[in-house]
């Protein structure tokens, strides 16, 4: 009893965690899409100026919206790993967490991760090409990270881990 509610917790959680990714996704998509306007100068962004005394304001708009742009893509990347996370505890929630489907999807998931220490890693790349005084103020926090990588060669193994168990028990079942 108690693993079915944990399991339903947790599904409540992810989904709860999905939808506010998609909710995230959207104001994103509309903060890139009124950077890009502030850009094309038909919006106008009330940054003082003082914050950019001696910054060219495209650069710092350029800047923002790869940001903006990054965070999204990650945002996307974590919002579809909440969903194949969900299937995986439906899976398990119906009794049968060892099928292939969820070894495919821990697969997908690691390879998620990997995809957003990525994406960290080359908007890393272009931000360290601005001059300092726009990395000051447009601080888009990507990082690779050495838990990150770990993590995602452990769901590697992991999905191993599901495939062989669900190889193993098609093979009882045969036997028997």
């Amino acid at each position: 009893m108690a693993g079915k509610n944990l399991f339903a917790v947790t599904r409540w959680l992810l989904r709860l965690a999905t939808w506010l990714s998609f909710g995230l996704i959207a104001i994103l998509a509309l903060a890139v899409g009124a950077v890009e306007l502030a850009a094309l100068g038909l919006f106008h962004i009330p940054i003082p100026a003082e914050d950019i005394q001696g910054m060219d304001l495209g650069q710092v708009l350029i800047a923002a919206g790869l940001a903006i742009a990054g965070g999204a893509i990650c945002v996307a990347l974590a919002a579809y790993m909440f969903i194949l996370t969900t299937r995986i505890i439906d899976a398990a929630g119906a009794g049968d967490p060892f099928v292939i489907e969820n070894a495919d999807r821990l697969n997908r998931i690691a390879w998620l991760l990997l995809a957003m220490q990525a994406v960290g890693l080359v908007f890393d790349t272009v931000f360290n090409m601005f001059p300092d005084k726009i990395k000051d103020h447009v601080n888009p926090g990507f990082d690779v990270s050495a838990t990150g990588i770990l993590a995602a060669l452990l769901i590697f193994v992991l999905a191993q881990i599901f495939r062989r168990g669900s190889e193993m028990r098609a093979e009882l079942e045969a036997t028997v």
